[in-house]
This record gives structure tokens, sequence and C-alpha cells, in this order.
């Protein structure tokens, strides 16, 4: 339970035990028992909302330890120049002088937005999961709202009296799970004034985070890094198949009619290549193909009018497997906190002539909305 829903539960028992003692002014050895009971799990209550406010607290302070980056996000001239400068070997005591203001708490640098920026179009350009979810950049953890009750309205006489509804919600805190790692660039490379190493660097640390983050973005836990689409999708009540390794044409349509009809209409379907191959090669009695291969211009697969994006790290077909997902990835929130660093480390690999740039980022990632979402999955056995 959230903290909310803790202290909702807290409440309805004090009031359990207040009714119980006034009905009983004195208490036999049966009503005693019972009273104790509910105090008992009115303590465990309280603890528990202590707890929650806690752990607020100390999500709310995590901005503490990571720098901000507002300044150094906008660069000057100089901060931009110096950077390059460092990245190429080129005036270090100049350029580390340039950027004083960027250093981290790891020694490394701050990325300055242009580059940035190059980095993250080519990341979304990559990876399947960021271009069909939202993305947002933030210095701060953010509580967000999810679902809750919807408002009543009714129709009103003239002059009527306006009913009295509200709205709840949960929310669910997206963090900054740290993310890095170190490229290894040649001097040769590094020299060669015809390449275009701005071009080149980004694209090697693009490849790298989309490495990382795509399995994490579905099928991660939560420790130390995303929780991921697929772990927390929800399997529909007719979304389990009858085998433990295939899938037929009705289940398939079971599993889209799973998915609630207001999250269907802008729903994407997510499966490995192996599972898609396996549903093309599905046919109706009369031995036609059923599956809707999308083979238009624009070459993009569909399935039952909805669009397929594959995810190589989902499971593949298999007992107990979730194997396919439809879903409103809108609803699929990815954050990517502060700023880019980075640190060249110049002796690290000068024996075998090369230089390390160590790299680091933190996201978070997370599904905001659980009924956005539908799973297939095998049956178990």
């Amino acid at each position: 339970m959230n903290l909310q829903e803790l202290i909702e539960a807290r409440a309805e028992k004090l009031a359990e035990m207040k009714a119980l003692n006034e009905a009983n002014p004195t208490m036999d050895e049966t009503v005693q028992a019972k009273y104790d009971a509910l105090h008992a799990e009115f303590q465990t209550l309280n603890r528990d909302v202590e707890i929650a406010k806690t752990e607020n607290k100390l999500s709310n302070e995590i901005d503490d330890v990571i720098p901000p980056v507002e300044n150094v996000l906008t660069a000057n001239a100089e901060y931009r120049n110096g950077f390059d400068n460092y990245v190429a070997g080129q005036n270090l005591g100049e350029a580390v002088a340039a950027m004083t203001e960027g250093v981290d708490t790891d020694g490394g640098y701050t990325v300055p937005e242009s580059y940035q920026n190059t980095v993250v179009r080519l990341l979304n350009d990559l990876s399947a999961t960021r271009s069909i979810s939202t993305v947002l950049s933030t210095n701060s953890t953010r509580n967000i709202p999810t679902e809750g009750t919807a408002p009543t309205f009714t129709w009103i006489d003239e002059g009527g009296t306006y009913g009295e509804t509200a709205s709840t919600f949960g929310n669910k805190t997206l963090g900054a799970y740290k993310l890095g790692g170190i490229i290894k660039v040649s001097d040769e490379l590094l020299q060669d004034t015809m390449i275009n190493f701005e071009s080149y660097m980004a694209g090697q640390i693009a490849l790298g985070i989309d490495k990382a983050e795509a399995p994490a973005f579905a099928t991660g836990d939560g420790n130390k890094k995303p929780t991921g689409y697929l772990t927390t999708a929800p399997v529909g009540a007719n979304s389990t198949t009858a085998a433990t390794d295939a899938v037929t044409a009705d289940e398939l349509i079971d599993i889209f009619y799973d998915l609630k009809a207001e999250y269907r209409k802008t729903a994407t379907w997510r499966m490995t290549d192996a599972t898609e191959k396996a549903i093309r090669k599905l046919k109706d009695s009369n031995g036609n193909y059923i599956y809707d291969a999308g083979m238009n211009n624009s070459g993009k697969s569909s399935l039952l009018g909805r669009p397929i994006v594959i995810d190589n790290s989902m499971p593949e077909l298999g007992a107990g497997n979730k194997f396919a997902v439809i879903g409103d990835f809108k609803s699929f929130q990815i954050a990517d906190r502060g700023g880019m660093t980075l640190q060249r480390l110049n002796e690290k690999y000068a024996d075998v002539g090369m230089v390390g740039f160590r790299v680091t980022k933190r996201v978070d990632a997370k599904v905001i909305i659980a009924e956005a979402f539908n799973a297939g999955q095998n049956a178990a056995s």
C-alpha cells in the first residue's frame, strides 16, 4: 500500500476500535481479545505509515546528492570550446580551467547541452522504447499523479444543486539510477583530423546507453535500474494461452480485447522477432495467413490494426512467459535526470595506445498507468 492507503487503513482500524470500545464499556474476555487484535493491527499500520513517510522524505532528498546542472547545460562558447579541447586532448590545462563550473562529484565534466542533444537525438532514434514512450528531462524527483476514480457529473436543473465528487490519485516517483561505462578510443583516431570526433563519440555513447537501457526498460526489476513495462504489465482474464509455447489467432484477439478500449486505439504491440515470426505463420481453416504483415509503402507490421515494435529483450514463447504486450506506451515514462558527464582517462589505457572516456548519466523509467497495458502469457504447464 502507498502512504495514502496506509493512512486510510489506519483510520478505519481506529474507528473499529472506537466503535467496539463504545459498544462495550465493560469487556468480557472475548471482546477484549478482539479489541487487542484490532489494537495490534493499528500499531502495525501506524509503524508502516511512519516508514512510508520516511521513505518519501528520503526519496525527495535525492537531489541533494545530484549536482545541479542548469547553468552548465546552457554552457557558453568558452565552456563548449574547453570541453572540445578536453575531449581532443588539446590545451588540457586551459580546457579544464574553462570547465570548473561543470565538475561533478565523480570528477567528470558535464557534457554541454548541444552535445547532449546530439546524443539524445541519436539515442531516441536507436531506442525503440524511447521512440514510443513519454520521455522527459528533469533535475528533481517527481511525484506523478496516476489513475484514480473519475469524478461523476450529472444533469442539473436550472438553479439546482451541484453534486460533490472527488477524484483520488496515487503517486509514483521517478528516481535517478546511475548508468555509465568507458569508451576506449585509439590515439590515431583522436589525432585524425578527417574524423568528425563529436559525431563519432556521440554515436558511441548512444550505442552504449541503448544497450544497457533496452533490457531494463522491458524487464528491469527496479533494483538499481528502471522498472520495465513487462515487469508490471498485468495479464488479463483471457490472456493466458492453452499451450506452453504457442499462441492461436483467437488467443491473440482475447489478449487485444483484454486491454481497455480507451487504450486500444493508441496501443502498440511489443514482442520478439521469434514471436512475431511464429504469429506470421498462423493460418485460417483455408490455409491463408491471417497476419497483417503490413506490406505497404511504409513497410510497418501491424496486428489487429495496431503497430508492432520489436523488443528482443522480452522473453519468447515459452512456459509461463509473458511473450507479448499490448499497451499505450505514453503511459510508460522515461526520465533523464540531471546532466550527462564525461571524464577523460589519459593513463589507464596508455600502454595500449588508447584513451578512455568514462561516461555517466542518470535515468529512471516505469509504467505510470498499469491498466494501459496487457500482457499475453503462455500456460505454465
